[in-house]
């Protein structure tokens, strides 16, 4: 079991790295995003953002998921398969973003009332097509563990991606449009290297079972995920047509303010489906399992009270006034992605048993609440209203994502301990809300040490187990030797 976690920490470590380089640009440029920016012009950048996703999940038809189980699981030749899956990839990717381009004009009546953000669209949908050779590199990188890799390819598309971003928006000054074009260069740079990583193990071969095997998994991915992006991003367009592009802004910095979960729950989702395709295979999978999802919300449970708690300060020192109100939705859709993570992580029987069929059903029901909630809550409550219904979808898709899953592979999850964690949250949230002085510099230092309360809380609720105070003790001795060393080299 430690062995397992020490693995699953290792990589995420690596692949968080990349996740979370990939969402911290947000968040390190955002001094200089709303500063160039006003919230209609980020509410724009989020509409073809969201659109971007949308048009890639339905391309990638699931592929780059389906790529693990074949080479893992199935023991596929992996040259074979990844082959297979680019040559594949590429001419769908082609038709159908070529596709999306010729009906720019008409996307972009539908989604902003007007045509004049057309061009925007068609350079999305390119940078579109040249993403094909990010999916498969990167499954590939995952497949073989090559986290280290995949950290250091991360860190250069960061350094690279930051300056294009500098450039366009703050000196060049062509706002949106600016974004997106750094955007179409980054994604061009890096497929020269994705092909250039690919190249050398590409075979001449398609695999028709192969493929075909690789579309049984990956196709009824589509609709989940695209599903689970309405359940995101749908709010957007509700806000769009029955509010204004500003508060869609203010909304999608909120979201932004909250990448912090969602960068360590996707860290541990990239490299969570080799890891439990193994898991699967041992004989005391059912713990290992429970014990994993114990570990992954109390590490969440730290991460998600820190963004909520200190939202209106974060905002406070790297945004302008005029982007304060986004600090509102921050706690419901920090809790929100908590609820994502406990999707991904208690999905267990249905990849494993390749009973992925009954999850579009789950899903979909999840995704039309959602719609059916924001047409009812945000014309009358605005971003509030969407930050709600996203909170809920999630909770009802969660639970019965659960129920299913447990009805195909019964495993005993460690609710007390959950419930512990859920309390801890709760007990700090609220006690934040009384931290309000005129000083900010307070506020963060008051806060922070309310923070620093969190595992001494869940200790006063017995929610460790002997086994692991004692691992606890050991590495909080072996931290202060480590730190005496350095002090006395230094």
């Amino acid at each position: 079991m430690l062995t397992t976690i020490r693995q699953l920490g290792k990589h995420s470590a690596n692949y968080g790295l990349g996740s979370l380089l990939a969402g911290l640009l947000g968040l390190v440029l955002l001094p200089v995003y709303t500063r160039y920016l006003t919230p209609a012009d980020y509410g724009i950048l989020s509409l073809l953002g969201v659109t971007g996703s949308i048009a890639g999940i339905i391309a990638q038809l699931g592929i780059g998921s389906a790529l693990f189980r074949e080479v893992i699981y199935e023991e596929s030749d992996e040259s074979k398969a990844e082959s297979t899956a680019l040559y594949f990839l590429t001419g769908v990717a082609a038709v159908f973003f070529g596709t999306l381009i010729a009906s720019s004009l008409q996307l972009s009546e539908l989604i902003f009332g007007s045509i004049k953000y057309a061009h925007l669209l068609r350079l999305v949908f390119l940078t579109g097509i040249l993403g094909t050779f990010n999916i498969v590199a990167m499954a590939r990188l995952r497949i073989r563990k090559q986290s280290s890799l995949y950290a250091t390819l991360s860190v250069v598309k960061f350094i690279v991606a930051a300056g294009l971003n500098i450039y366009f928006i703050a000196v060049l000054r062509r706002g949106v449009e600016g974004l997106i074009t750094a955007g179409l260069i980054l994604a061009a740079l890096f497929a020269f290297i994705y092909l250039a990583l690919l190249f050398r193990d590409l075979q001449l071969t398609f695999s028709i079972p192969i493929l075909c095997r690789m579309l049984k998994f990956g196709v009824p991915l589509v609709p989940a995920n695209l599903s689970n992006l309405v359940m995101t991003s749908a709010d957007r367009y509700f806000l769009q047509a029955f509010s204004t592009s500003a508060e869609v802004g203010l909304y999608s910095l909120g979201y932004n303010i909250s990448m912090m979960v969602y960068l360590v729950v996707g860290a541990i989702q990239v490299a969570w489906p080799a890891e439990m395709f193994n898991i699967a295979k041992q004989a005391d999978a059912e713990r290992q399992f429970a014990k994993m999802l114990t570990y992954y919300l109390t590490l969440l449970g730290l991460v998600g009270l820190g963004v909520s708690v200190l939202s209106d300060e974060v905002l406070v020192i790297m945004t302008p006034p005029r982007f304060y109100g986004a600090s509102t939705v921050v706690p419901l859709i920090v809790l929100s992605y908590i609820f994502y993570g406990i999707r991904f992580m208690t999905n267990i029987a249905l990849p494993i048993q390749n009973r992925m069929k009954y999850m579009p059903p789950i899903i979909i029901s999840s995704a039309v609440l959602n719609l059916v909630l924001n047409y009812l809550l945000i014309p009358r409550y605005g971003m509030i209203g969407a930050a709600w219904a996203t909170l809920i979808s999630y909770f009802v898709l969660v639970l019965v994502q659960i129920l299913v899953n447990l009805h195909f592979w019964y495993i005993s999850y460690e609710y007390k301990r959950i419930a512990k964690i859920a309390f801890a949250g709760v007990l700090i949230y609220g006690c934040s809300l009384l931290i309000q002085t005129t000083n900010i510099l307070l506020n963060l230092g008051l806060k922070l040490v309310l923070l620093a309360t969190y595992p001494l809380i869940l200790y006063v609720l017995h929610f460790y187990e002997k086994r692991e105070l004692t691992t606890l003790k050991r590495l909080f001795r072996s931290g202060i030797h480590l730190m005496r060393a350095r002090v006395t080299i230094l």
